[in-house]
C-alpha cells in the first residue's frame, strides 16, 4: 500500500495496534471493504486470519476491490465459529434489538463523474434494491437504531444526492458508514449531516489508521 504514499506506510500495524488498545470482545467492528488483494478466496484467508485473530465481533461487507470475495452466503458458512460477519444486501441484529446493521455494496452513483451509463446504470439499480430491502427489514426488526454500511459513498460526487440518500432520508437512517475515497485530507468533507443523517468516511488513510468510535444519543449518531 506505501505506493499510495506515506500516509500508508506500516498501515496494517497501526490499524492492529490501534484495534487492540480499544477494541473488547464484547465490541463490534464494521469493516467497509477492500480488506484483501487477494484474487481468490483461499489466497485472502492470511489476511482475514489477521482480522479473526483481533478482539470483537466484526461485520465486513464487500469493496470494490475484493475481488477474493465469492457469495456472503458462502462466506459465512465457511466461518462457522462467526469471528467474521459477512452482509451483501442483509442485516445484522446487534443486542436485543439495539442496533440494525444493514450492509451492502453500494455503487457510484448517476451523475458522479467517474459514472459511466451503460456500465454503472443496472448495478446502481441493484445495489438500491439491495439498499431499500435491508432498511425494510430492520424497520420491520423495529431496532432502537440502525446504520447503513456501504463501500461506495452515498452521495454523487461527495456532495450531490442520490438515491442512496433519497433512501437514508426515506427511512430516517440516522447513520451512514463508508469507505472507497482515498487520498483526502482527514477531516476536510465527513463527517457532516446530509438530510439528518450523519455520514462518516472510514478508509483508513481518512481516519489516520485508527478505529472511529460510533456512539449514539437517543435517535441520534454523535460520531
Amino acid at each position: 500500500m506505501e505506493v499510495f504514499g506515506s500516509r500508508w506506510k506500516n498501515h496494517w500495524q497501526r490499524i492492529a495496534a490501534d484495534w487492540k488498545s480499544r477494541v473488547s470482545d464484547d465490541d463490534v467492528v464494521l469493516i467497509a471493504g477492500d480488506t484483501s488483494w487477494a484474487m481468490h478466496l483461499k489466497d485472502a484467508q492470511e489476511d482475514l486470519d489477521q482480522i479473526r485473530a483481533l478482539p470483537g465481533r466484526k461485520i465486513m461487507i464487500r469493496g470494490n476491490h475484493d475481488y477474493w470475495w465469492e457469495s456472503a452466503g458462502k462466506l459465512n458458512r465457511m466461518d462457522a465459529e462467526n469471528k467474521i460477519q459477512y452482509l451483501y444486501g442483509s442485516t445484522a441484529v446487534l443486542g436485543d434489538k439495539e442496533i440494525a446493521i444493514c450492509g451492502t455494496h453500494g455503487w457510484v452513483c448517476p451523475g458522479d463523474i467517474h459514472y459511466q451509463e451503460d456500465r454503472d446504470a443496472k448495478p446502481y439499480r441493484r445495489e438500491l434494491l439491495r439498499v431499500e430491502r435491508t432498511l425494510q427489514e430492520a424497520e420491520a426488526l423495529q431496532c432502537q437504531h440502525t446504520i447503513l454500511l456501504l463501500h461506495y459513498p452515498p452521495v454523487c460526487d461527495l456532495t450531490k444526492p442520490s438515491g442512496f440518500t433519497d433512501l437514508l432520508e426515506k427511512y430516517h437512517v440516522p447513520l451512514c458508514v463508508f469507505g472507497h475515497l482515498h487520498g483526502m485530507q482527514p477531516g476536510t468533507m465527513f463527517p457532516r449531516r446530509y438530510n439528518g443523517t450523519l455520514l462518516q468516511l472510514v478508509s483508513a488513510d481518512y481516519r489516520d489508521c485508527k478505529l472511529l468510535e460510533i456512539k449514539f444519543d437517543g435517535q441520534e449518531a454523535l460520531r
